[in-house]
């Protein structure tokens, strides 16, 4: 990667380029949800919850973690861009003919007969992300974050527009899984055509071997954590009314799709990046500093101030038929705030090729979080979901201590780094949420008070107390507007 690319006004637009797809992919699949669930019902959101659970497992093996390694790799070459791109296509016919034959005992495991259709069908969506596995590495690789906008963008779009159209046309459940069918061979196509890379008849199996054996720890890290983050969905389908796992998948929604927008967009530019520093622990460090903060200052407050304002939130976005969504939201949402440091220190691990320790630390997070949810089962749904809290924050111990040694940023440093805007956050929570106690007042009119009155309480003490991420966004943000002058 040229140093033209790694200039700190490239990383900014780059950057930019990233948080405008994010955004906007997850601005508009969050309408399109809205529309959706106002029209459909919990029990068909948690139908397509349990069978995205198989996907996304077989998609790590599908992808095998080659993307990352890629990526990670100082140099890479046809035989190497080829080599992986064959060996995704196979893994992912042999996934889905695993699944089609697997849909019938899934489905009579949940005592729900719709799934192996929608399995089956869904499943496609494998040998769709298989194809763009190397296109996406090679944009990756070239800080190219303004193409992959363009193909997220239009594959939501098309989704969106397949997805309501079918289910105000009364497609009941399947409006979902073809939208998500649709959405992948939109963005499939799309970057097939924008990426001028394409295959040659060449293929070495010791090409594959060398990348994997990088990326066999990436994707036994991933299955973990695939496996962990989706085990409650599954517990929740088995154990508890149908009903109940949907009203957990869409308050899980709204949280998970605002935290993975806005740090996916820091951290995705940040790999890359950070790859290119792994001699420089000085300025490593510096940068997992800044990345961690900025993440930090954003999802902290957006986190904590879906907590205060869930109910009128739920209520406007999918009427009163899903206010049962409204503790699992508030749980999930305080869980979600600390991902960004977690996230952020896997991303240097990595960064630094030692996905074995990002692969150890993986195992042992995953056992604490098995243990938790095993010592809350017995106390009912909402101890299971709120376990994932404690979880959370034992997490950000876990993935910080290695950093102490390999960059010199301990755990006591980062807590430092990020405590004020916790603090502050969690005030302007609490603030905003006794406002629901005090007005009597519609839910619309509720709502915009509680938001401009977060936004307002939040900025006010990032200025008094000059906190470092919001100066430093702010002068960006300067420095952006007087040159267009």
């Amino acid at each position: 990667m040229s140093d033209k690319k790694l200039s700190s006004g490239n990383i900014i637009i780059n950057l930019i380029w990233k948080f405008m797809e994010r955004i906007s992919v997850q601005a508009i699949n969050l309408i399109i949800q809205i529309l959706l669930a106002r029209k459909l019902f919990p029990e068909d959101f948690a139908a397509v919850a349990i069978i995205t659970v198989f996907i996304n497992i077989a998609t790590i093996f599908v992808q095998s973690g080659f993307g990352t390694a890629l990526i990670q790799k100082a140099e890479i070459d046809e035989l190497d861009s080829s080599s992986i791109f064959y060996f995704s296509i196979s893994a992912s016919f042999v996934l889905y003919i695993i699944l089609f034959f697997a849909a019938p005992y899934v489905a009579n495991f949940y005592h729900q007969d719709i799934l192996k259709n929608l399995l089956r069908a869904e499943a496609i969506i494998l040998v769709f992300g298989a194809f763009n596995t190397v296109q996406q590495a090679i944009l990756a690789r070239n800080l190219e974050f303004k193409k992959n906008f363009k193909a997220s963008l239009l594959g939501c779009i098309a989704s969106g527009i397949t997805g309501v159209g079918l289910a105000y046309a009364g497609a009941g459940i399947w409006a979902l899984a073809i939208s998500t069918i649709v959405n992948n061979f939109v963005l499939t196509v799309v970057l097939w055509f924008s990426v001028r890379w394409r295959p040659k008849l060449i293929f070495s199996l010791k090409r594959v071997k060398t990348l994997f054996s990088f990326s066999w720890k990436l994707v036994c890290s991933s299955l973990v954590s695939v496996i962990y983050t989706n085990v409650r969905t599954l517990i929740i389908g088995k154990a508890f009314k149908s009903d109940t796992l949907g009203y957990y998948n869409r308050g899980d929604m709204l949280g998970s799709s605002l935290m993975n927008g806005l740090t996916g967009a820091i951290n995705a530019v940040m790999l890359p990046v950070l790859s290119t520093k792994q001699d420089k622990i000085e300025e490593m460090k510096k940068m997992l500093r800044r990345t961690m903060s900025l993440n930090c200052f954003v999802i902290f407050p957006v986190m904590f101030g879906l907590v205060a304002v869930s109910k009128p939130l739920i209520l406007i976005l999918f009427t009163d038929k899903w206010l049962n969504a409204v503790p699992f939201m508030q749980l999930v949402c305080i869980a979600y705030a600390f991902y960004p440091m977690h996230s952020a220190n896997l991303q240097a691990i990595n960064a630094l090729g030692r996905s074995d320790v990002a692969l150890k630390l993986e195992v042992i997070k995953r056992v604490i979080g098995l243990c938790l949810i095993g010592l809350s089962f017995p106390f009912g749904v909402y101890a299971i979901v709120g376990s994932e809290i404690l979880f959370s924050l034992v997490a950000t111990i876990v993935n910080g201590f290695p950093n102490k040694y390999l960059i010199n940023y301990s755990i006591k440093e980062q807590w430092r780094d990020i405590i004020p805007y916790l603090i502050l956050a969690v005030i302007m929570s609490i603030l905003v949420y006794s406002l629901s106690l005090i007005l009597n007042i519609p839910n619309i009119l509720l709502l915009i008070i509680q938001i401009i009155m977060g936004i307002f309480i939040y900025i006010l003490g990032c200025h008094i107390l000059k906190l470092d991420a919001y100066t430093y966004m702010l002068n960006k943000i300067k420095s952006v507007l007087s040159s267009r002058k």
